[in-house]
């Protein structure tokens, strides 16, 4: 690798140049619809090796120019640094030792995240940060990170920023809305990278649609999605042709472990175990409409930390509030299947004024998740509910402003980060 030329240094805005990967277009970088992911900001870094995407409805990513590069920080530094396991993956319990200024946290689980559970993988090391405190974003094709890519070549976005009071050593997944296959951060992504948290949006295949009234094909199609396996042939599924390169879960492994080659000081491999698999009992699943079934199904499937759904999930053809008297209605039977996440860690916000605002209550209600319906007027912790009910439409809830409070509690975010970083 060539070693990155220093391009700007004004008021603590870095940007490097760096050859980029052969199998990286030129960047253009998608436009963005509402609720797109920022850039480096005041104090921020962004790199790209992406190409040209579709623009987004529900957020789209925002990208650079130039090849991907290292934020300044440098290599981890100090004795016993980060050995690599297969795939990419950080080493064992010697590895990781932090460098100057770096940011450690301890595999006990997280900040408020309780011990850990006995079906949960512990971290194999440290969270071990230690890259420039300053707001760092890298936009990457799918294809850049896995050559084996052949189908919904998007681009992909991470994001990080080390000068959170303490590090989470969670990653959160965020998913749009229908249509957007391109990885998002969304206004939750955004919310969250200023609290800590690594965020990482992948490229999912969102442009299909599940008004089909068939209680096969909702759980069948995202689950063809999460794992790049073909589990139904109808509709847009019966013209396509997927590998496990092109789903969620092999983008999410070849992802983590290209960012953690490109920036070592930002810790991506955390995330892996030492074979290279993704360590799932530390990610959070998050969308808005589509995204928001996305995620508690992807969570079926694999033990995930939390999930979190705005205006969502859907899955069914309820149409009263009045929940228990739609058992009967057409339903996605993914709703009611054994679940490898516990069902306590399942969230829902669905807006009082959606018109699927009925059908999300009988979601919550199906799945079971914890609590009662519970309006946002309460306030926090809105009676421990995960069964949220916002004062609004078919929309995002997580920002700075009226639902700060609610966003902090979703994602269990510690006394010390609740004003996130400027």
């Amino acid at each position: 690798m060539k070693t990155p030329r220093l391009l700007l240094s004004v008021m603590g805005l870095a940007i490097f140049s760096l050859p980029a990967c052969e199998s990286s277009p030129p960047a253009t970088g998608p436009s963005s619809g509402s609720g797109g992911s920022s850039g480096g900001g005041s104090g921020g870094l962004s790199t790209g090796t992406g190409g040209s995407g579709p623009a987004s409805g529900s957020g789209g990513s925002a990208s650079g120019s130039g090849g991907s590069a290292s934020g300044s920080g440098g290599s981890v530094s100090g004795s016993g640094g980060s050995a690599s396991g297969s795939g990419g993956a950080p080493g064992g319990s010697g590895g990781g030792s932090a460098g100057s200024g770096g940011t450690v946290v301890t595999p006990d689980g997280g900040p408020d995240a309780g011990p850990i559970d006995n079906g949960d993988t512990p971290p194999a090391r440290p969270l071990n940060v230690t890259a420039a405190k300053m707001r760092l974003l890298h936009n990457f094709r799918a294809k850049a990170a896995d050559p084996g890519v052949s189908f919904n070549d998007n681009d992909q976005i991470a994001t990080v920023d080390p000068r959170a009071a303490k590090m989470m050593g969670k990653l959160i997944l965020p998913f749009g809305g229908l249509g957007t296959n391109n990885g998002i951060t969304g206004p939750a992504g955004d919310f969250l990278v200023r609290r800590g948290y690594h965020v990482l949006g992948i490229a999912a295949f969102q442009s299909y649609d599940v008004l089909i009234s068939d209680p096969d094909f909702y759980g069948d199609a995202r689950r063809s999605v999460f794992e790049g396996k073909k589990y139904t042939n109808k509709n847009e599924f019966a013209n396509i042709t997927l590998t496990p390169s092109d789903g969620v879960a092999m983008r999410v492994k070849m992802a983590l472990t290209y960012l953690h080659k490109m920036f070592p000081t930002e810790d991506w491999g955390y995330f892996l175990n030492a074979d290279g698999s993704v360590r799932w009992s530390d990610v959070a699943f998050t969308g808005q409409s589509h995204g928001a079934s996305n995620s508690p199904r992807f969570a079926k499937l694999v033990r995930a930390w939390r999930v979190v759904s705005f205006s969502g999930p859907r899955e069914n053809e309820c149409n009263s509030t009045n929940s228990a008297s739609c058992n009967g209605v057409v339903t996605a039977k993914w709703l009611t299947e054994p679940s490898a996440t516990p069902i306590e860690r399942f969230y829902g916000v669905t807006g009082n004024q959606d018109d699927q605002h009925p059908q999300h209550l009988f979601a919550f209600y199906k799945m079971m998740y914890v609590g009662q319906p519970t309006n946002v007027s309460v306030g926090a912790p809105f009676a421990n509910s995960h069964r949220i009910i916002a004062n609004g439409g078919h929309q995002w809830y997580c920002d700075e402003g009226a639902n700060k409070a609610l966003c902090n509690y979703l994602f269990a975010v510690p006394p010390e980060n609740i004003n996130g970083v400027p």
